[in-house]
């Protein structure tokens, strides 16, 4: 019995034994490299969880950004991550202090972790896991790996959008089906959704084009892996690409590697430029009319607004169009009569600008967008203090301000600047106003009780932060305690109140200069002459063939076909008479909406027969 006893013993032993060593052998290494849009690692961390995955400042940066090592991570394990600036020895998970969370939770598949290998996954700012999308991409360590970021300022994202691609892992449908591999990669700055997809290579030479299924809406020209910095198995090239809007195949939309110029064009705020083959970005519709495409959403104050009127003033004073007439100088603005955009939506990035004057397109003109710019004429903005007192203020105190740009200036106790008690509450009410015409009058000042001996114990003034673009405006204050009065050792902090960045761009307004293209394509005999020698004979005395007047057809760069709107202008160009021999000159005119004119004549020769 003793024996069998030991055996089991020994058995268990054994299993205890080659388990562990199974599980010590059944773990492999996750590198997670994340970007950050605005380059910043310097408080960047994590918090990680599954396996030995836990959270911890970055380990280091490289040129993609910073990364995170996790070392013996159990084979099966899906591991989570959270992007996070820490404060001192954990997370700012708030953001008090600093950015805070810049993902939301990443869970990074089990199949990343592989036995005895290293295995690299790449996240950026604004991800997160949702059921549709990995949050993530995971690099190949037996292929060629090139991650592709798409960006398109204007969130349009066609549902069919995609790629076609050769000599890729899972190569795609054919030309004219695309291969829908983008999830969402993160948030970009504006808010707007960023696109992304991990492709795998068995051998160099692949390459793809982002489209959403025709030769009309290709986003680029090839991209390729060889251009993307992955020259060997297992390396990570990538291709950062901003869409530029259709038919769009140059080539200079992709940055290899080249985040900095990605990110230069991707994210600074700016007016789209127009794209003629799908009437997109920015341009002139007809002489009084323009559309403006943002590449980011700008907030609407229309929708929350309970002065509608004051709203619409404001998002039209956003808009200036004026004359260049020369390097860096311009005409007066243009009258607006208004300017329209969608009521409803809490953000915009599309308008429509009616003017009262007309473009004249031999002229060059600039469509200037800020959302704050400084007012030709002063206007009064009415300024609202409500400040909170602490217990111990005298309740026959007089309550004042004193600061710069008040009248008098900083003089404590004038009477335009004396606060009035809400009933018997511990809450003061004071109503000014400040002439502004700047974006923002930044001015300053303290709490008093009528004097420098009993102002409040602040450390610093405090800031008054006055934008031009509204009528009214309100501020909530707190003393927490007076100079003399129960003072504390250490003055307390005045609060921090900033101008909004003031949102600003122009473009060169594309109007349309081109006339349109009249082609003839019957009889043969005049198709590809020079008017010259467009001669059509007519019979001598007989009524005019109306079968004999030549075929065209007309098409204008941005009004299409308008074949339907030649014509014969009145006068000797007009007139063909049968019986008279002769040559006679017809000639035809069109017309686009712009005004730009196209005339093309032929001949009509009578002789008499032979």
């Amino acid at each position: 019995m003793k024996k069998v006893f030991l055996a089991l013993i020994l058995l268990a032993t054994a299993l205890v034994f080659f388990g562990t060593r199974s599980y010590a052998a059944g773990t492999g290494n996750l590198v997670v490299h994340f970007k950050a849009w605005d380059g910043d690692y310097d408080d960047l961390g994590s918090w990680a969880w599954g396996s030995t995955a836990a959270g911890k400042l970055k380990d280091g940066v490289d040129d993609f950004g910073a990364y995170f090592n996790f070392n013996d991570v159990a084979v099966g394990t899906s591991v989570g991550f959270i992007a996070v600036d820490w404060v001192g020895a954990g997370p700012d998970w708030d953001g008090l202090q600093t950015r805070g969370k810049l993902t939301g939770d990443i869970n990074i598949d089990a199949s990343a972790i592989v036995e005895d290998q290293t295995t690299h996954v790449y996240v950026f700012q604004g991800a997160a896991t949702a059921t549709d999308n990995p949050g993530h991409f995971i690099a190949k360590n037996d292929a060629f790996n090139m991650l592709v970021v798409y960006f398109d300022p204007s969130g349009a994202y066609e549902e069919t959008l995609g790629v076609h691609s050769w000599g890729w892992q899972g190569t795609g449908p054919e030309w004219g089906t695309p291969a829908q591999v983008f999830s969402k990669a993160g948030l970009a700055p504006s808010g707007v959704e960023v696109k992304g997809f991990m492709a795998y290579a068995d051998a160099a030479g692949a390459g793809l084009l982002i489209y959403a299924g025709a030769d009309a809406n290709k986003k680029t020209g090839d991209v390729s892996l060889n251009l993307s910095g992955a020259e060997a198995v297992g390396e990570v090239g990538i291709a950062y690409v901003v869409s530029k809007g259709d038919a769009y195949t140059s080539g200079d939309n992709v940055y290899y590697n080249d985040f900095a110029s990605f990110k230069e064009e991707a994210f600074t705020f700016k007016l789209m430029p127009f794209g003629n083959e799908d009437k997109s970005g920015t341009y002139a519709v007809d002489p009084t009319t323009i559309i403006v495409k943002t590449s980011a959403q700008i907030t609407s104050p229309y929708p929350e607004a309970t002065d509608k009127d004051a709203a619409r003033a404001t998002i039209e004073s956003w808009f200036t169009v004026r004359e260049i007439t020369g390097t860096d100088t311009y005409g007066d603005p243009l009258a607006i009569e208004r300017v329209d955009f969608a009521t409803s939506n809490a953000t915009l990035n599309a308008f429509v600008i009616i003017l009262e004057d007309e473009l004249d397109n031999t002229k060059e003109y600039e469509v200037f967008f800020s959302l704050f710019n400084t007012l030709a004429v002063a206007k009064d903005v009415e300024v609202t203090l409500n400040v909170t007192v602490p217990a111990n203020t005298p309740t026959d105190a007089v309550l004042s301000i004193a600061g710069s740009g008040l009248d008098p200036a900083w003089t404590p106790g004038a009477a335009a600047y004396v606060a009035t008690r809400v009933g018997t509450t511990q809450v003061y009410t004071l109503t000014f106003t400040v002439s502004v015409t700047e974006p923002f009058t930044n001015l300053e000042y303290k709490w008093t009780r009528g004097s420098w001996d009993n102002d409040e114990y602040v450390a610093t003034n405090r800031p008054l932060v006055i934008p031009n673009n509204v009528d009214a405006i309100t501020f909530e204050d707190v003393v927490l305690s007076w100079k003399d009065i129960d003072a504390p050792v250490d003055k307390y902090p005045a609060p921090v109140r900033e101008a909004e960045v003031n949102v600003e761009a122009s473009i060169e307004l594309a109007m349309d200069t081109e006339a349109p293209v009249l082609t003839f394509i019957s009889p043969s005999g005049i198709v590809g002459k020079v008017p010259a020698e467009r001669i059509i004979d007519v019979a001598w005395g007989q009524p005019f063939n109306q079968n004999l007047f030549p075929r065209f057809r007309v098409v204008d760069d941005r009004d299409g076909d308008i074949t339907p709107f030649v014509y014969v202008p009145k006068g000797t160009n007009s007139v063909l008479d049968t019986r008279t021999v002769g040559n006679y000159t017809i000639m035809l005119r069109v017309v686009d909406k712009w005004g730009n004119v196209t005339e093309e004549t032929f001949i009509f020769r009578v002789a008499k027969s032979s």
